[in-house]
């Protein structure tokens, strides 16, 4: 009850801060075209598509089909609803972490600790944050992308739990443990293709069956006003639920983005918020409604699911026994690219509480297990039990990254000044 309490609460300040700061988010779009194609903004591309690789994960596809069966289909508009104002804190906390960034081993860090720390010098808050950050990070929102990778192998392969856990440990090994670059490199290769694919094969399944598509619309917006749906008892309410779905698909306003929008070189500070929030409508208003209306369109009986065992069915629907294994790549690729970006996610934040330790390297070994862990975690847990585990960190960081974004306010005023004189 608290949780659903807060999330609405989260809403009403988006509502507030969209109208104060007169709708800015909305020129995100002018903005991004200038700086990513027009200036060629490289550093920008490259945080850009890492942000993407932390955002777009399985919450975009297994999180959707789930909302649908708690939530049903008005679930998704009020995804929209709360995603359209909620960028605002994204843009605001984006731009924030390029102004309180700092060098660190010679590559740029920063993130909510920093500006906490930076912008009005709260040492206490800004380590409980990272403390919150670390705990979410590898014990609460890892292991959502970790059980979908293995819920998929087991369900088309039949794989033991067991070898997948071994797996994932070998590659987590391989490419989080090499350093940063290789992070980045694998981010860069991996999302334009993941994101392209995926975008492109709903698109073609709703095509394909246009002539329902108004239909799907309306069966939206009429369970989105219905008052059963929306009073049917705050687990299962299509507002709440169609709220969290959206909070946790694009984080916008947890504070998780910006330690990645720290790494970039911009000329102004409020260019890379504008970035940043074309990342989260990429993110919910493109990609989790692609998969939402696909799911729809098909008319399936949703209380006879669980989550990923739903997305698998429908593209066996729709292309055979090859529709399987495209399921199982999208889910795949979309899990670990957010699990190896959310590990750097997690190093940062770790970073700003052990950057002058002499036994930094020992807390950022320890890390990488309590890492590991997480992954254990994520392999033996039932996806609506994980889901439970999201929820609470999700509220652990929005609380307060959200004073930060108050107390910093004036900042973010003074920043906006500066990018239009």
């Amino acid at each position: 009850m608290a949780v659903n309490l807060i999330v609405i609460t989260f809403f009403i300040l988006a509502v507030f801060s969209t109208v104060k700061y007169g709708f800015i988010q909305f020129r995100a779009f002018k903005e991004t075209k200038k700086i990513l194609v027009n200036e060629k903004n490289k550093s920008s591309y490259s945080s850009f598509l890492v942000s993407l690789a932390a955002h777009i994960g399985t919450g975009n596809i297994v999180g959707i089909s789930t909302a649908l069966i708690y939530g049903g289909p008005g679930s998704l508009f009020w995804m929209w609803i709360f995603s359209l104002f909620s960028v605002i804190f994204s843009l605001m906390e984006n731009t924030l972490a390029q102004v309180y960034k700092v060098k660190i081993n010679g590559e740029n860090r920063g993130g909510a600790s920093f500006y906490i720390l930076r912008g009005f010098n709260n040492r206490f808050l800004a380590t409980l944050f990272s403390i919150f950050f670390l705990l979410t990070n590898t014990i609460f929102f890892q292991p959502l992308q970790v059980n979908t990778i293995s819920e998929s192998l087991s369900l088309v392969f039949g794989i033991d739990k067991i070898i997948i856990l071994v797996l994932l440990f070998l590659f987590t090994y391989f490419v989080i443990f090499k350093g940063t670059k290789r992070i980045v490199r694998f981010c860069e290769h991996i999302v334009p293709i993941m994101s392209i694919g995926y975008i492109s094969v709903t698109i073609m399944v709703i095509l394909v069956n246009i002539k329902f598509f108004p239909s799907v619309i309306t069966l939206i917006l009429r369970e989105a006003f219905s008052f059963k749906a929306i009073t049917s008892g705050t687990a299962t309410s299509c507002l709440i639920i169609g709220f969290k779905r959206s909070l946790f698909s694009n984080e916008t306003g947890l504070g998780t983005a910006p330690s990645i929008s720290a790494m970039a070189d911009t000329k102004k500070p409020l260019q890379q918020g504008f970035v940043q929030v074309i990342g989260a409508f990429t993110d919910t208003i493109i990609i989790c409604s692609l998969t939402g209306f696909m799911i729809l369109i098909y008319q399936f009986d949703l209380k006879l699911y669980q989550g990923v065992d739903l997305i698998i069915y429908i593209f066996e629907r729709i292309l055979g026994d090859f529709g399987i294994y495209l399921a199982l790549f999208f889910m795949l690729s979309f899990a670990i690219a957010t699990v190896v970006s959310q590990f750097y996610l997690g190093e940062s934040n770790l970073l700003f509480m052990v950057a002058n330790n002499k036994r930094r390297k020992v807390f950022i070994f320890l890390y990488k297990i309590l890492f590991l862990i997480g992954i254990a975690i994520g392999v033996n847990f039932r996806t609506k039990a994980i889901f439970g585990f999201v929820d609470q960190g999700m509220i652990l960081l929005g609380c307060v990254n959200l004073y930060a974004l108050y107390r910093l306010r004036n900042d973010f005023k003074r920043e906006i000044r500066n990018y239009y004189n």
